[in-house]
This record gives structure tokens, sequence and C-alpha cells, in this order.
């Protein structure tokens, strides 16, 4: 097999893979990431930019940095908030204006009532007596009138707010303190005075004068004119969570997004790393230094055009990675990579990647937008898609690497017979000496086929060893020992497994073996499981210990 036909072959496979991760044969090979704000399981995936101005200005801010300066930004609760439509504003005025004076009359009523009813048993208890009171005020005011414009309101501002523990329920309290606050006050002296005289003409004043219809609409007025309907902070938080219980998973900034039919893709990807702040009362993240076009969807959706219309089509884009210098910002990389979409999609002239607002622009086929999205995706398949872009590029350009790996593994396994080294490694243990077949170099304790197995792993002639038993029988048990022996004898060791259960034991026994043989204490654990973010990562990455 000639060197042509070789990387022909190389290119076709790793195509197949790529295409499978970033389509997985579905939906006429529909790109996998989109703009998705929610997963079948219910889980939020992505949030918008667009309902809080203020965070999608501070992130056009960052985007127009130079990438080799500091790309983080602290977002704490409060920070970044959203409040109610003008359009909501209105209807909250003409409902707190219906507030009639007859619903403060029967909270007045109430008051008297219970206070001439309890009087006689005050003097056992008049602090309780006193509280008594108060709570009946409390309880009449969210009867007669913060009850009844909840529940009117309740379904528009739900609407508006991130989630139910948002809905204005949730500030039921504060707005009965708010229409009960001067009475409340005045309530211990009226009372003392009613206890000691028996004369309610005090009592009956103050209910009149400072529970009135005209207080009673302004304390809710200044509320609702300062009313968030929803905190930035909260969807943050819960993308991280998401992002930290999940496998794999990566929080990413989304800049632009281009809908056909009902999907709606990101243009662009940037990783996002998140801390939490030092007290723990909020998060600084921070953006990585490079972009990611979506060029599988880009793609795809001129594809589906050109086929409608019945043209060729070009794909704008030449990269899926752009890799940033020190001088260049997101934003001066991304803007003309977004203009040769728009032209391409035939919307030239008519949209930019503009920082100000968030611009759209359509035609019968397609809808590009400016916005700005958090989400959450696999970060593994984008690691897959990297080598396996990285494998195609090599591949084209002619490169050694990848075309030598291709053609060991079609000369060794489809046209030539493996060397078999069986008869070497049945040599090598009869001429080992029997204290050495009984005590072998390695912590993890070996029967004989699992000592030819490693005598065969060592063998430079071998390319591949095939252990096979039925469950519980050592088979990760000798992936222990492997992965030891490569160790202790500096040499790197990669285990794979479709199933994380093996994964798990393997990891578990290969722990417990190498904290066994550490000459200190302080020595690092050498395992690093991927996907999974573990203490000793930082030990085994930092300079002390590369060098």
């Amino acid at each position: 097999m000639d060197g042509n036909t070789l990387r022909e072959l190389a290119i076709k496979v790793s195509q197949y893979f790529l295409d499978f991760l970033e389509s997985d044969f579905k939906r006429q090979q529909a790109p996998r990431r989109r703009i998705v704000l929610q997963t079948e399981g219910g889980f939020r995936s992505g949030m918008k930019t667009a309902p809080y101005p203020a965070l999608q200005h501070d992130l056009w801010q960052i985007l127009e940095k130079q990438s080799g300066g500091e790309l983080s930004l602290k977002f704490r609760p409060r920070t970044y908030t959203r409040s109610i439509s003008p359009i909501l504003r209105g209807i909250i005025r003409e409902q707190i204006q219906a507030i009639s004076d007859e619903a403060l009359r029967a909270v007045r009523a109430e008051i008297l009532a219970y206070s001439q009813r309890t009087r006689g048993h005050a003097i056992e208890n008049p602090e309780e007596w006193v509280d008594g009171v108060r709570k009946v005020l409390a309880n009449e005011v969210s009867t007669q009138i913060v009850h009844p414009l909840l529940a009117m309101l309740d379904g528009p501002l739900s609407q508006q707010a991130y989630s139910v523990h948002d809905s204005i329920f949730s500030a039921e309290t504060e707005l009965i303190e708010l229409v009960a606050a001067n009475l409340d006050q005045a309530l211990p002296t009226s009372l003392s005075r009613y206890l000691a005289t028996g004369d309610a003409d005090d009592l009956v004043g103050a209910t009149e004068s400072l529970l009135t219809v005209d207080d009673t609409r302004t304390a809710l007025m200044s509320y609702f004119e300062t009313f968030v309907s929803a905190d930035a902070f909260l969807e943050f938080r819960d993308l991280e969570t998401y992002a930290v219980t999940g496998e794999n998973l990566q929080l990413y900034l989304y800049i632009g997004s281009l809908r056909y039919g009902n999907l709606n893709y990101p243009l662009f990807y940037v990783p996002i790393e998140v801390q939490r702040t030092e007290n723990g009362d909020g998060y600084v993240f921070t953006l990585v230094n490079h972009l990611y076009a979506n060029k599988r969807a880009i793609d795809f959706v001129l594809q589906e055009l050109g086929e409608r219309q019945k043209r060729e089509w070009l794909s704008p884009l030449t990269d899926r990675i752009i890799y940033l210098s020190p001088e260049q910002s997101l934003a001066e990389v991304a803007r003309p990579l977004f203009r040769k979409i728009a032209n391409t999609m035939d919307l030239g002239g008519q949209i930019e990647l503009e920082t100000s607002k968030i611009l759209e622009a359509s035609n019968t086929s397609v809808v590009l937008s400016t916005a700005l999205h958090f989400a959450v995706f696999d970060r593994a398949d984008e690691a897959l898609l990297n080598d396996y872009e990285e494998m195609i590029a090599q591949a084209r350009k002619n490169e050694p690497g990848v075309v030598a790996l291709f053609e060991g593994i079609v000369r060794g396994v489809l046209l030539e017979n493996p060397t078999s080294i069986h008869e070497a490694v049945e040599a090598e243990w009869n001429a080992m000496p029997l204290v050495d077949r009984v005590v072998i170099d390695t912590p993890v304790p070996l029967n004989e086929e699992q000592i030819k197995i490693l005598s065969a792993i060592r063998n430079p002639r071998a390319k591949i060893i095939v252990v096979e038993g039925p469950p519980g029988t050592g088979k990760s048990h000798t992936i222990t020992a492997i992965a030891a022996d490569c160790a202790l004898n500096n040499r790197s060791c990669l285990i794979l497994s479709d199933k994380t259960e093996a994964l798990n034991v393997v990891q578990s026994k290969l722990s417990e073996a190498m904290s066994q043989v550490r000459h200190d204490k302080n020595f690092p654990n050498p395992i690093l499981r991927i996907g999974q973010d573990q203490a000793n990562f930082k030990r085994l990455t930092s300079a002390q210990t590369l060098v």
C-alpha cells in the first residue's frame, strides 16, 4: 500500500470519527453544538445575556480587551439584575390604585375588635398581648391588601422572573412590613394607654391616621419602582452547578447565533474558567484567549441551503480554532469572520458584530444575530475534535507522523500477520530463577500468567497483546500491575474504557499500589484521571514537581 493511499485512508478514518462526534449521524448530520437553554432532564444548560444590559456591556468590554491581558469578570448577587418591563409597571400601578379604603377599614376594625376581646387577659402578660395585636395587623394586611394584589400580579411577574423562588410571592413578607410599618411602630404606645385607661380613642386615632389608603398606595408603588424580577447570578449559579456536577462538561461563552429552521447554533464560542471568590459570595470567570468557530454548523446550514436553492456554496471559514496573539482581542478576530458569514448567507451589509446592542438580520432562510449566551457543553468531545482535526491537517500536509501511525496499523494488522512473541515470553519464564518467579519486582502480587503478560508488555517486539477471561479472573488486577510497572520505570501508560465503573476499579487499585511504594509522604500520586478535577493535579503540573 503506497503512501498516497495510506494518507487518504488516514483522512477518511479521521473524518469519519470527526463527523460522528459533531453530529452523531443524526438529523441529517445536524451539528450537536446548539444553543439549548434547558436539557431534556430539566437542567439549565444555557442562559441569555440580553435581559441583563449591564452584563452584556461588561462582557463586550472583555471581548474587546487584548488577549494578553486579564479577560476576567467578577459575578456577584445583585450585580446584574433585570427590572420589570414598563408595560408591567403600568399594570401594577393600576392594580395598586384600585386598592380601596374599604379593605383598610376592615384591617382597622379587626385590630380594634381583637384588642377589645383580649384586653381582659392582657394584664397577665402585656408584652404577649401587644405582640398578638401586631400579628393581627400583619395577618389582616396580608389578607385584605397584599395577598389579593399578589394574586393578580403573580402570573405576569412570574413570566419575567427567573424561577418560582424569584416570583412576587417571595416578597410578601416585605410588602406586609411596608404597608403596616407606621402603625406597627405606634401600636405599643397606643395599646399601653388603652390597657391602662380603658379609653380606645388614642388607638382608634392611630389606626385611622397611620393606616390610610394614600400611604398604602405610596409604599407599594415605591417598592415596585425598584423591584427586581430576576438576578443573572442565580442563572449563572445553576449553570455552573450543572457543569461541575456533570461529567466532562465545560462552560462556554457563545458569540453570535445562526438560526435555521427550529435549530439555533452559536457562531463562535470561548471556553470559560470559573472560580469561586475568596469569601464564597460569587464567581470570577476568565475567558480563554482563543476563539472557536462553529464551522460544522455554518457549513451544515450552507449545505442545506445549497441543496434547496440548487447552487454551489463555499465555506466562509478555513479554521475552526483561531489562536490569538497577545495584541489581538476576541472581538477583533471574530468581527471579520462574522462579516464573511453574513456575506455567505446573503446578509452582507445588513448586520455587523457590534458591541452596543443586539442586532438581527434575516431572510427567508436564516436569522443571524449578535446575541451572547452562556452555555454548558461536553468538553470531552471538544478535545477529541481537536485531535482528529490535527490528524486530518497533518495528513493533508503529508507530514510523517499520522501517515506512519496508520502505516503501522495497516501493515501490522491488516496486511501482515503480527509477530508472535509467545516463544520469547515462555523462554524468559523458563530461564527465570525460582526466587524471581515467587518474588516479582512489582508492588502488585502476580501469578504466573500475569507475570508473563508483564513480560510481553516489556518486549519491544510486542504490538498487540490480548488478555481475556470471565469476570473475577484478574483482568483489572493485571492492568493495575502494567500501569504500576510503567510508572516505576519512567514510562507513560494510558488506560481507556467505555465504562466508568471499570476505570474506577483500576484507579482505586492503582492508587493503593502506588501509595505503598512512595519513599516520601509528600511524593505526589502520579495518576491523572481525565475529566475529573483531582487534588493532585496542581501538584503534578507545578513547576517544582516538573523540575
